[in-house]
């Protein structure tokens, strides 16, 4: 994001070496503009953590970037839904503006009293929630919160999080709620969850093929929780392209004991709760050795309360690799066939979206300040969105295991070619071709 901040938002003149200097102790803004992101995407001010249903919209041609925001305070709370809009993802313009609220977009409690103490993370397509709307729509699902707190390792207050609908009529500029939100309103019976959010929602032809042998045009949603005790879940649910007011839900996609790991060394910690989690299918391509016609089945998920041997955080980035396999008559389960980290820095509820404008997948995710909200009243500021990244399949054929380390499970699949090589394949993850273009100029 490239932007200029009006000059009288860096107040502190002449400032020598702030290692001499107690933060705490400047006036509020004083350090606004001196480390502000100028190349990464940030809030007008204020706290904001995840990016929430990033999107493009063929009908306006605008890449859509919604995250969490507390519009008020460099701290977390009063949750709501910030908006930008960009044709780029270079260049990205506040909706309407960056002064006051006007970005915020889904604010706690207006037009859904579910939500009154915060509007949680979400997905968005631009598509109708029903067959009976005609005009360009752009639909989202989001988590409305009307108890807190809110956390994995405490207990959980019963209807604490919902799953309430809204729809834009206007290019994704202010939406209406759905009138009997919320459309799920519990989860499932019997189940003593460590949390029930962040909703995300497609079309999903695989499963489609696993469950009926054919394309039906549903579509799926995962909602991110947890066992106690027991261990992290990733739950699914359908909904016909007609309704999606209506879902069904199928049982636990993703099942795994608390702080599951594929590989040590490799493959990250799943810990005791799933936060902000995607699930897509991607083909091979033959720019990246692919075949441009194998698919493969991935998810990302946000995980609390992970092993922090090998990483700074008890909140992971991973992804998996997995296999579909039906059971009974209405629901599949993902076997983990691999394992990996998305990131293993500091960055954390990893988001995506299907750009159809060029047929990727892009994430985003939220990067947390380093200095850990010293002196955050003086810098105004809180927390910032990644570059947009490109995931793919990559492809490496004639591969020798000369140290047998990808004997292991780890992340990676890995197929003999013959005469002692392999074919591994992995999930590849780069910044976009806008982003490495602007570094070459």
């Amino acid at each position: 994001m490239f932007v200029q901040y009006p000059t009288y938002l860096n107040t502190l003149e002449n400032i020598q070496d702030l290692s001499r200097i107690n933060l705490t102790s400047l006036p509020d803004n004083s350090l606004f503009a001196l480390w502000r992101p100028a190349y990464h995407f940030a809030s007008p001010n204020s706290w904001m953590n995840d990016p929430c249903g990033p999107l493009y919209d063929p009908a306006t041609q605008n890449y859509h970037l919604y995250y969490q925001v507390q519009p008020a305070y460099v701290q977390w709370g009063n949750i709501s839904w910030g908006h930008a809009k960009s044709k780029d993802m270079i260049f990205w313009e506040d909706v309407t503006s960056w002064q006051g609220y006007d970005y915020v977009t889904l604010a706690p409690g207006i037009g859904n009293k579910y939500s009154i103490l915060g509007v949680f993370t979400g997905a968005t397509l631009p598509v109708p929630a029903s067959s009976n709307i005609t005009n360009s729509t752009i639909t989202v699902i989001y988590t409305s919160v009307q108890y807190l707190p809110i956390s994995w390792n405490g207990p959980y207050i019963k209807e604490s999080e919902t799953q309430s609908l809204a729809m834009s009529y206007d290019g994704g500029i202010t939406y209406q709620h759905y009138v009997n939100n919320p459309i799920l309103r519990s989860p499932p019976e019997g189940m003593d969850i460590t949390g029930w959010r962040d909703p995300k929602f497609e079309q999903w032809s695989e499963m489609d093929i696993v469950l009926y042998g054919s394309d039906q045009g549903h579509y799926y949603m995962t909602i991110s929780s947890g066992i106690r005790d027991v261990g992290p879940r990733l739950l699914i649910y359908q909904a016909s392209a007609n309704d999606l007011t209506n879902w069904t839900y199928l049982g636990p996609l993703i099942s795994v004991p608390g702080n599951y790991t594929l590989n040590e060394q490799w493959s990250g910690s799943l810990g005791y709760n799933f936060e902000v989690s995607n699930v897509f299918s991607l083909v091979e391509k033959a720019i990246d050795g692919g075949d441009n016609q194998t698919a493969h089945i991935f998810a990302t998920l946000g995980t609390e309360g992970g092993n922090t041997t090998l990483h700074p955080s008890p909140q992971w980035s991973v992804w998996i690799q997995g296999d579909l396999t039906k059971i009974k008559n209405t629901s599949a389960t993902m076997n983990i066939i691999a394992s990996g980290v998305a990131d293993w820095g500091d960055t954390y509820a990893l988001n995506s979206f299907y750009d159809s404008k060029q047929d990727r997948r892009i994430f985003y995710g939220w990067v947390k300040e380093a200095h850990r909200n010293y002196g955050q009243r003086a810098f105004g500021y809180n927390g910032q969105i990644t570059l947009p990244r490109e995931v793919f399949v990559q492809v490496y054929k004639n591969v020798v295991n000369i140290h047998e380390s990808i004997s292991q499970p780890g992340p990676w699949t890995v197929i003999p070619s013959g005469q002692g090589t392999y074919t591994c394949k992995t999930l590849g993850i780069r910044p976009i071709n806008e982003v490495i273009n602007l570094r070459q100029n």
